[in-house]
Parts: structure tokens; C-alpha cells; sequence
């Protein structure tokens, strides 16, 4: 996420009241963007200055799996422990993304003083898994639960008191567009894997929602 979009984002998160704003440099910024590196004491800078107006920094992390360029994963270590440092001082929440780099990561997180940790779309090794559910995170499930034993693996060993759903548009699914329609699948096929009915369901994830992004309500 560069300054460019952090701006555009803000500017759509005030014309619609519904929409609440996670700031941060997402790790495959680093193969994406050759000037990141450049920009990120602008962008620490402007999600600083729109503190009160975000619920959480996000989505950052590390990618050792879709960025393969073993140059990049040094500023990749660099950026996130700045975002980390961020969310500390601001005292938000984190959304992580955490493909290939699970231990690094794992291992990163006790040293900082977060409000709370959610865990997008986990597919990683089941130790780290289980570590994240020790320490109290939450896990947030995309629709990717339709054919991915990962995600359902993911769903069937957290509990409910620990999960989120999430949409994670505009990437594709089965060949589909992420839309936030699909949440409402997300919603079903989890109720169904762990024999929970919809109504207790929904009222868990929203009282998880009001626990890790208390500034949207």
C-alpha cells in the first residue's frame, strides 16, 4: 500500500460512514513498488496523522511465497517492524499476512504491545497455528474455505470466540472476484463445518468484531 492508495482509501472511507479504514504497507509492496522503500516515512507519516480515523494497521506482515526475490525479504523485515512499531504506539490492532513467513513473524510478535492480532487467511504450518491460538489471536476466514483444507483446517481448530470473516477482494476465487457478497457463504459453510447454528454464529463474530476493532463502534 503506497501513500497514493492510503490517500485514496481515506478519501472513500469519509464519504461512506459504513467503511472504516486499516492502514499499512502490505509486504508485496517490496516486488511491486521499487520506490517503497523511499516512500515509508511518508506513509508512517500519514497513517499517523489519521490515527483516529482507522481501526487497525493492515494488512502488513511478511510473504516468503509469492514474492521470491530472497533481495527483497530484508526491507520486507524492515517495513513490517516499523508497522508493528506503529500499531503499538497508536495502540491498534494488527492484520497480518503471513504466507512463507510464519516463524519470522511468530517469533516478531512478543517483543511489541499490540491491543490484539488477527491473522488473515492462515494457511500455514499447524504449530504456528496452534501458537496463535495460545496467545489469543484471531484468525479471520475468506472464501476460500470452499475448497482450501488449509482455511477449513484453520476454522475447525479455532474457536469461534477467535474467528472473523473476511472478504479479501478483489483477489479471485475458483476463478470468481472476492466480493463481500460471498461473506454470507464464509458465514454458512463455517456454521456447517464446526455444527454451529447461524444465529449463535453471527452473534459470536460480531462480539469478536467489537473486541479487536473497538473504534468502529
Amino acid at each position: 500500500m503506497s501513500a497514493v492508495s492510503i490517500g485514496r482509501i481515506l478519501e472513500i472511507s469519509e464519504r461512506y460512514d459504513e467503511i472504516y479504514p486499516a492502514l499499512g504497507i502490505h509486504p508485496e509492496e517490496v516486488k511491486m513498488n521499487k520506490d517503497i522503500e523511499n516512500q515509508l516515512e511518508s506513509v508512517i507519516k500519514l497513517i499517523r496523522a489519521n490515527r483516529n480515523n482507522i481501526c487497525a494497521i493492515g494488512e502488513i506482515g511478511l510473504d516468503h511465497h509469492f514474492v521470491k526475490e530472497k533481495e527483497l525479504y530484508p526491507l520486507q523485515t524492515n517495513i513490517f517492524e516499523q508497522m508493528l512499531t506503529l500499531a503499538q504506539e497508536l495502540e491498534l490492532p494488527v492484520n497480518l499476512h503471513t504466507k512463507g513467513g510464519e516463524k519470522i513473524i511468530f517469533d516478531m510478535l512478543p517483543s511489541f504491545n499490540l491491543p490484539n492480532v488477527n491473522v488473515h487467511w492462515y494457511s500455514g504450518p499447524e504449530e504456528f497455528l496452534n501458537l496463535g491460538i495460545d496467545r489469543g489471536y484471531f484468525f479471520s476466514i475468506t472464501p476460500a474455505i470452499s475448497y482450501s483444507p488449509a482455511v477449513k483446517k484453520t476454522v475447525l481448530t479455532v474457536d469461534i470466540e477467535h474467528l472473523l470473516l473476511e472478504s479479501d477482494g478483489p483477489v479471485k476465487y475458483s476463478g470468481k472476484d472476492g466480493t463481500p457478497a460471498m461473506i454470507k457463504d464464509v458465514l454458512d459453510t463455517i456454521s456447517n463445518l464446526k455444527n454451529i447454528p447461524i444465529d449463535k454464529l453471527e452473534n459470536q463474530l460480531y462480539e469478536n468484531t467489537k473486541e479487536i476493532f473497538p473504534r468502529i463502534f
